[in-house]
Order: C-alpha cells, then sequence, then structure tokens
C-alpha cells in the first residue's frame, strides 16, 4: 500500500492501517493526521459574522442546540434565530442565529458544535478506541 486513503469509512479500515503503522508500512504522522480529520467529523463549523463578548451571531445554523458543546468545550446557553427581515416565499425565513456561550470564545473566526448525528456515530466509530489509536501513534 503506497499511503493512507483520503477518507477512512469504517473502524475496520482504521484498526487494520493502525496494524500496519505498527509494522512499520504506515507513516504513524500521516495516520494521526486522519484520525484528527475523524475526529473533526463530528463538529458542524460556521463563520463568525460577529462577536460581542458571549454572545456571537452566525448564518443561519438550525443544528446548533442549547446545551451542545463546542470544539473549545464551551456550552451553548442559548440560540436565537433572526427572521429575514424580507422573506422570498412562503413561510418564516431565518438569515441569521444569535447564540449565547458559556463564555466568549477564544477563535473570533468559526464556531464548531458538536453534532449528535454525525460521521463517527453513523458508521460505529468507538472514540474511546480512536483516542487510544492517537495515543500510540503519538508516542
Amino acid at each position: 500500500m503506497r499511503g493512507i486513503p483520503r477518507i477512512i469509512q469504517t473502524p475496520t479500515d482504521l484498526q487494520n492501517l493502525f496494524a500496519m503503522a505498527q509494522n512499520g508500512e504506515l507513516d504513524k504522522k500521516s495516520l494521526a493526521s486522519r484520525c484528527n480529520d475523524l475526529l473533526a467529523k463530528q463538529y458542524h463549523t460556521v463563520p463568525i459574522l460577529s462577536a460581542d463578548g458571549a454572545k456571537i451571531t452566525t448564518y443561519y445554523f438550525p443544528e446548533c442546540k442549547v446545551n451542545t458543546t463546542t470544539s473549545e468545550g464551551l456550552t451553548v446557553k442559548s440560540v436565537k434565530h433572526i427572521e429575514d427581515p424580507e422573506p422570498e416565499g412562503e413561510g418564516v425565513q431565518y438569515s441569521q442565529t444569535e447564540i449565547t456561550l458559556s463564555k466568549a470564545p477564544a477563535d473570533k473566526a468559526t464556531l464548531s458544535i458538536l453534532l449528535d448525528d454525525n460521521f463517527l456515530k453513523h458508521n460505529k466509530f468507538d472514540l474511546d478506541e480512536l483516542n487510544y489509536i492517537r495515543g500510540v501513534l503519538a508516542r
């Protein structure tokens, strides 16, 4: 095998690649990077349009719910969807979402929210196993 596939589809793929890395057939740093990419698939990232302390505004973000967590470990305290002042069709349309976090985010450019329904859960990846593999590869 020449390298690591761009997308690791299943836990079995990950286990096989891990075994290959331990046997010296694959670069451990590359596989560790792919593991980090897998972990990132748990989050939906949106740009922050404006930030005022713990209150941020972004484009309409219906996946954001109260009590979800961000990639920084902050908690979403409130979510308010702002209606579009000039809707182009039937029904209510939203243009932006105001989100209040437990404290001001360190990253003022993007916000990453942990999704309940994400790639890792769909494909039955075990987070403990993934973190174990990352730890072994880091040595």
